[in-house]
Protein backbone atom coordinates (compact mmCIF):
# COMPACT_ATOMS: atom_id res chain seq x y z
CA UNK A 1 0.00 0.00 0.00
CA UNK A 2 1.45 3.49 -0.50
CA UNK A 3 1.38 6.25 1.09
CA UNK A 4 -1.32 8.44 -0.74
CA UNK A 5 -3.42 5.30 -0.17
CA UNK A 6 -2.64 4.53 3.22
CA UNK A 7 -3.37 8.34 4.11
CA UNK A 8 -6.96 8.16 2.16
CA UNK A 9 -7.70 5.16 4.22
CA UNK A 10 -6.70 6.59 7.71
CA UNK A 11 -8.85 9.46 7.17
CA UNK A 12 -11.69 7.21 5.90
CA UNK A 13 -11.39 5.30 8.64
CA UNK A 14 -11.44 8.81 11.17
CA UNK A 15 -14.04 10.20 9.77
CA UNK A 16 -17.37 9.71 12.01
CA UNK A 17 -20.28 11.70 10.16
CA UNK A 18 -21.97 10.78 7.26
CA UNK A 19 -21.78 12.24 3.90
CA UNK A 20 -24.32 14.58 3.21
CA UNK A 21 -26.86 13.63 1.61
CA UNK A 22 -27.86 14.60 -1.89
CA UNK A 23 -30.86 16.99 -2.45
CA UNK A 24 -32.70 13.84 -4.43
CA UNK A 25 -31.52 11.92 -1.62
CA UNK A 26 -33.00 14.19 0.95
CA UNK A 27 -35.76 14.21 -0.29
CA UNK A 28 -36.79 10.76 -0.41
CA UNK A 29 -35.93 10.76 3.12
CA UNK A 30 -39.06 13.43 3.98
CA UNK A 31 -40.88 11.53 1.74
CA UNK A 32 -40.19 7.98 3.79
CA UNK A 33 -40.52 9.71 6.99
CA UNK A 34 -44.03 11.59 6.12
CA UNK A 35 -45.34 8.18 4.82
CA UNK A 36 -43.75 6.18 7.87
CA UNK A 37 -45.63 8.83 10.09
CA UNK A 38 -48.80 8.70 8.56
CA UNK A 39 -48.49 4.95 8.98
CA UNK A 40 -47.99 4.66 12.30
CA UNK A 41 -50.66 7.08 13.42
CA UNK A 42 -53.04 4.63 11.13
CA UNK A 43 -51.99 1.39 13.56
CA UNK A 44 -52.16 4.11 16.93
CA UNK A 45 -55.26 5.00 15.71
CA UNK A 46 -56.42 1.10 15.33
CA UNK A 47 -55.09 -0.30 18.12
CA UNK A 48 -57.54 2.36 20.19
CA UNK A 49 -60.10 2.34 18.00
CA UNK A 50 -59.92 -1.66 18.67
CA UNK A 51 -59.47 -1.34 22.76
CA UNK A 52 -62.33 1.18 22.30
CA UNK A 53 -64.15 -1.52 20.20
CA UNK A 54 -64.03 -4.05 23.23
CA UNK A 55 -64.86 -1.93 25.81
CA UNK A 56 -68.16 -1.06 24.18
CA UNK A 57 -69.04 -4.36 22.79
CA UNK A 58 -68.67 -5.99 26.39
CA UNK A 59 -70.31 -3.41 27.97
CA UNK A 60 -73.19 -3.68 25.25
CA UNK A 61 -73.12 -7.24 26.10
CA UNK A 62 -73.71 -6.80 29.50
CA UNK A 63 -70.95 -9.09 30.66
CA UNK A 64 -69.47 -8.50 33.79
CA UNK A 65 -65.67 -9.13 32.90
CA UNK A 66 -63.12 -6.16 32.22
CA UNK A 67 -62.51 -5.59 28.75
CA UNK A 68 -59.05 -6.30 27.23
CA UNK A 69 -57.25 -3.75 27.13
CA UNK A 70 -55.02 -1.67 24.97
CA UNK A 71 -52.04 -3.42 25.55
CA UNK A 72 -53.48 -6.54 24.61
CA UNK A 73 -53.87 -5.09 20.79
CA UNK A 74 -50.09 -3.79 20.94
CA UNK A 75 -49.06 -7.07 21.72
CA UNK A 76 -51.23 -9.09 18.84
CA UNK A 77 -49.69 -6.51 16.62
CA UNK A 78 -46.47 -6.78 17.44
CA UNK A 79 -46.65 -10.21 17.33
CA UNK A 80 -47.95 -10.51 13.87
CA UNK A 81 -45.69 -8.56 12.59
CA UNK A 82 -42.62 -9.87 14.10
CA UNK A 83 -43.54 -13.18 12.50
CA UNK A 84 -44.18 -11.57 9.03
CA UNK A 85 -41.23 -9.83 9.25
CA UNK A 86 -39.31 -13.28 9.64
CA UNK A 87 -41.29 -14.64 6.89
CA UNK A 88 -43.89 -17.10 8.79
CA UNK A 89 -47.35 -17.25 8.82
CA UNK A 90 -49.00 -15.50 11.89
CA UNK A 91 -51.95 -17.41 11.80
CA UNK A 92 -50.13 -20.93 12.95
CA UNK A 93 -46.61 -19.39 13.93
CA UNK A 94 -44.91 -21.87 11.55
CA UNK A 95 -42.11 -21.51 8.50
CA UNK A 96 -40.53 -18.42 10.22
CA UNK A 97 -36.69 -17.67 9.73
CA UNK A 98 -35.02 -18.50 13.21
CA UNK A 99 -32.05 -16.57 12.10
CA UNK A 100 -34.31 -13.16 11.06
CA UNK A 101 -36.13 -13.51 14.33
CA UNK A 102 -32.61 -13.58 16.51
CA UNK A 103 -31.54 -10.44 14.92
CA UNK A 104 -34.86 -8.88 15.36
CA UNK A 105 -34.90 -10.15 19.10
CA UNK A 106 -31.14 -8.67 19.01
CA UNK A 107 -32.16 -5.60 17.96
CA UNK A 108 -34.14 -5.19 20.39
CA UNK A 109 -31.81 -6.10 23.15
CA UNK A 110 -29.73 -3.37 21.79
CA UNK A 111 -32.73 -0.85 21.94
CA UNK A 112 -33.05 -2.05 25.77
CA UNK A 113 -29.30 -1.76 26.42
CA UNK A 114 -28.45 1.32 24.52
CA UNK A 115 -31.49 3.48 25.39
CA UNK A 116 -33.45 2.00 28.60
CA UNK A 117 -30.34 0.69 30.24
CA UNK A 118 -27.40 2.76 29.18
CA UNK A 119 -24.57 1.98 27.57
CA UNK A 120 -22.74 -0.11 30.30
CA UNK A 121 -25.60 -2.47 30.85
CA UNK A 122 -25.14 -5.95 31.79
CA UNK A 123 -26.56 -9.21 31.69
CA UNK A 124 -27.98 -11.05 34.44
CA UNK A 125 -25.03 -12.80 35.03
CA UNK A 126 -23.17 -9.64 35.17
CA UNK A 127 -21.14 -10.21 32.20
CA UNK A 128 -21.07 -6.79 30.23
CA UNK A 129 -22.38 -6.69 26.83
Amino acid sequence: MDAKTDMNMEKRMSTKSCPVPTPEQKRFMEIRETVEKTMLDTIYKAIDDAAMEMADKVRSAGIDIPPTERDYFIFAAQQVLFVRLCGGDPDTLEDGDPEIGERIVRNGQHIIDHYWRGKSAQTSDGASR
